[in-house]
């Protein structure tokens, strides 16, 4: 062999010397990134929202080396509910009701989370946004994200003082019941909120948590209030029309209704968010008084389905006020960014707007806030209470008895089931 092809092969032998070398090191590298684990996230936000949240994650994961396999769905219930039937739950899903994670830590599928969280920090959310199924018992679940309800939307050109008048007249509510598999829970708002605003907190949280008959008169009288205010085709077209697009008629010149009874999350759906302004829902539905404090609201509660390190690390961070903070103000310019029910989030992470100012104080300073009651409740109520809300709603000149009846058959078939639990309390 020449020396010149001796001096070849020897180049290429160190050559390749050095390119394993330099995988063994890369791989070393890589192994060490990658020792710090995965998690796997489970919610309900895509589109806008979905990448908001995904840039959340992605800067967990610069900042610890921990991989988060996110999935946002539509069809969150069917999927989380999916995965733990067949036993490969999700590490961390964010629920959408209290209800439901009543239900999965009554079914020991929840890690509680006393263990996992300081107690300086569910301090800051109070026990309204940290459910426990038990006065004295752990949490499991901690609202990382809060919505406002009682509130009614407006085009901001109206001057309040209008307000009364048009809510007085069915005609100009803009109604819409639809949401799929979910149609009707719109109507379970209306009838919620007019129960806490006409019958206050006690009595709405006895009912929410399974303590009040449905065939309570008080309850009845919710019920009638709402049939009282729809005449027949206004609450035809309700039964017709998707929850997402009945406020989008509220702007323009001439529009066709002037008032939308929906939460503060509504508004990023609106063709003109910027021109929306909300009232206070009392004083505006039917037989309520102005003067009352009560709020509805509602959560999307975290919850752990497997504990690991890697999960609570990643609980830790996404429950932190500096995490929101950061979430917040990341999205401060978009009409779907988020409020928190964490205290020790700035207002000024929360919207840079009068609006948005004025829904993030009330989520932090109102003195009588209460979960949606439908939400709280156990799945067959829920979804017997949203099937109701359609029913009557089909024909309001029927009295609501025979709805309430049966209702009042699935709360007492209810009270005591072993896979239907209902929460202590609702309210702040």
């Amino acid at each position: 062999m020449s020396a010149a092809k001796r001096s070849g092969h020897a180049t290429a032998t160190v050559l390749g010397l050095w390119m394993v070398l330099l995988c063994v090191v890369g791989a070393g590298d890589t192994s060490g990134w990658q020792s710090r684990g995965s998690v796997s996230v489970l919610a309900s936000w895509t589109g806008d929202e979905g990448a908001a949240f995904r840039h959340l994650l992605d800067t967990f994961t610069r900042h610890t080396g921990i991989h988060v396999d996110y999935q946002g769905t539509t069809a969150l219930r069917e999927v989380v509910a999916s995965e733990v039937s067949s036993g490969t739950p999700p590490d961390i899903a964010v629920l959408p009701s209290s209800g439901e994670l009543a239900a999965y830590a009554h079914q020991r599928q929840l890690i509680p989370l006393d263990a996992v969280i300081p107690s300086r920090e569910r301090t800051a959310y109070g026990r309204l946004w940290t459910p426990r199924l038990s006065s004295d018992g752990p949490v499991y679940g901690i609202a990382v994200k809060a919505d406002l309800k009682s509130i009614v939307w407006y085009d901001h050109g109206r001057r309040p003082d209008t307000l009364p008048a048009l809510a007085a007249d069915g005609r100009r509510w803009c109604v819409g019941m639809g949401d799929d598999a979910a149609s009707g829970w719109p109507g379970t708002d209306w009838i919620e909120d007019l129960l806490l605003q006409q019958q206050g907190r006690a009595v709405y949280q006895d009912w929410a948590t399974g303590g009040l008959p449905w065939t309570d008169p008080r309850v009845e009288r919710a019920w009638r209030s709402w049939g009282s205010l729809f005449g027949k085709d206004t609450a035809r077209t309700a039964l017709i029309t998707d929850f997402r697009t009945a406020g989008t008629k509220l702007f323009g010149a001439d529009p066709p209704c002037a008032l939308e009874h929906q939460g503060s999350f509504i508004r990023g759906g609106y063709p003109r968010p910027a021109e929306a302004d909300f009232a206070f829902s009392p004083g505006l539905l039917p037989d309520t008084d102005g003067r009352s404090t009560a709020r509805e609201v509602s959560g999307d509660f975290a919850a752990m389905f497997r504990d690991t390190p890697q999960a609570q690390e990643l609980m830790r961070y996404l429950i932190s006020a500096d995490a929101q903070r950061a979430w917040g103000r990341t999205t401060a310019g978009s009409s779907t960014h988020p409020f928190f029910a964490n205290r020790d989030v700035p207002l000024d992470a929360q919207g840079d707007d009068t609006v948005d100012r004025r829904i993030a104080t009330t989520l932090r300073d109102s003195a009588t806030l209460c979960l949606d009651a439908s939400d709280a409740m156990p799945t067959r109520m829920r979804l017997a209470f949203q099937r109701a809300a359609l029913g009557y709603l089909s024909d309001t000149s029927r009295p609501p008895d025979g709805l309430l009846r049966s209702l009042e058959k699935i709360r007492q078939s209810l009270r005591g089931a072993p896979d239907q639990p209902w929460l202590s309390t609702v309210c702040g």
